[in-house]
C-alpha cells in the first residue's frame, strides 16, 4: 500500500473507516498529493459511546493528503432503519475535518491538530421541535511512538467550541502486529472522558426536555476492540472491525436510556479503501 498503516480509536480524527473512531490511514510529511476513498458497512452508528442507530449504516469517506495536511469529508447514510432522530434511508451525518501532523517528533512522540465541522442535514431533534444544530471541534493529539511495533499509547483532546462549549478526552493504547506484507491485525482499549458541559449537551439528564441538566464531568465510555486490514493490491485493501462499547454508570448511563438506542453494544464492519 502507498500508505503506513496506523490503527486505533485515538487515531481517528473526523471520519475513521469505522463510525468515526476507529481504523485511519494517515501518513506524515508526504509531499506528493494522495486520495482515498473508503466506503464502510457498519452494523450500527455509535460513536463515543452514543449508540445512534442500532441497524446498519453506510459510511463513505474521502481524504486529500500532502504535506502533513488532510482534508475529510465523511458521512452517515441510514439504510432504512431509523436513528435517535428519526431519520432512515437519507444521510443523517456529513463532517468535514482539516487535520495538520507537526514535522516534528519531540521524544518519539507525535502531534497532530485540526478542527472538525459536524452536520446533520436531515435530523430533527424531537425534544425540542427543530433540526439539529451543527457544531465544530478543534483537537489536538499525541502519539508515542517510542514502542510502536509493540504497543502505541496515544492522548486526543476535543473542544467543542460551538453548541457544546466543552470538552472530550480520548485515551487509547493499541497493540499492533504486521502477520505479513499484507496482513495487519490490532487489539486495543480507549476511554473517553467529558468535562461537565460536554456532559450536559449529550447526556442530559434534566427532568423535563429542555431544561436544565445537572450532569458532573467523568468518564463517558470504554470500547475494546480488535481490527484487521488485508492489502489486496498496491491500491486497495479490505479492513474488518469489531468492538465493544460501555458506557459509564450512575447518571451518565441513566440519562442515555432516554436519549440513545442502548447503553452497550457489540458492532463492527467492512471497509473498502481505495488510494489513487
Amino acid at each position: 500500500m502507498k500508505k503506513t498503516m496506523v490503527f486505533g480509536l485515538a487515531a481517528a480524527v473526523a471520519g475513521g473507516a469505522f463510525a468515526q473512531n476507529d481504523v485511519v490511514m494517515v501518513e506524515s510529511g508526504q509531499a506528493q498529493t494522495e486520495v482515498t476513498a473508503e466506503a464502510a458497512l457498519v452494523s450500527s452508528y455509535v460513536w463515543r459511546g452514543q449508540v445512534y442507530n442500532n441497524d446498519f449504516v453506510v459510511q463513505p469517506q474521502v481524504t486529500l493528503e500532502t504535506y502533513g495536511v488532510s482534508f475529510n469529508v465523511w458521512g452517515n447514510y441510514n439504510l432504512g432503519g431509523s436513528d435517535i432522530n428519526g431519520t432512515s434511508s437519507d444521510f443523517s451525518e456529513i463532517d468535514l475535518s482539516l487535520a495538520y501532523t507537526l514535522p516534528f517528533n519531540l521524544d518519539d512522540v507525535s502531534f497532530d491538530v485540526g478542527v472538525i465541522n459536524y452536520n446533520f442535514p436531515n435530523s430533527t431533534d424531537s425534544a425540542k421541535g427543530k433540526a439539529v444544530p451543527s457544531t465544530s471541534e478543534l483537537f489536538g493529539a499525541a502519539t508515542l511512538l517510542t514502542f510502536k511495533d509493540y504497543v502505541i499509547p496515544s492522548f486526543t483532546l476535543f473542544g467543542d467550541i460551538d453548541e457544546a462549549n466543552g470538552v472530550y478526552m480520548l485515551f487509547d493504547i493499541v497493540a499492533p502486529y504486521q502477520v505479513s506484507e499484507y496482513l495487519a491485525v490490532e487489539g486495543g482499549i480507549s476511554a473517553g472522558y467529558g468535562n461537565t458541559s460536554y456532559n450536559d449537551y449529550y447526556f442530559n439528564n434534566a427532568p423535563t426536555p429542555g431544561g436544565s441538566s445537572t450532569q458532573d464531568s467523568g468518564w463517558n465510555d470504554y470500547n475494546f476492540y480488535a481490527n484487521a486490514s488485508y492489502e489486496i493490491t498496491d491500491d486497495l485493501s479490505v479492513a474488518v472491525n469489531v468492538t465493544y462499547t460501555m458506557l459509564e454508570g450512575g447518571s451518565i448511563r441513566d440519562a442515555a436510556d432516554n436519549i440513545y438506542d442502548s447503553k452497550q453494544k457489540l458492532w463492527g464492519g467492512v471497509n473498502l479503501i481505495y488510494d489513487f
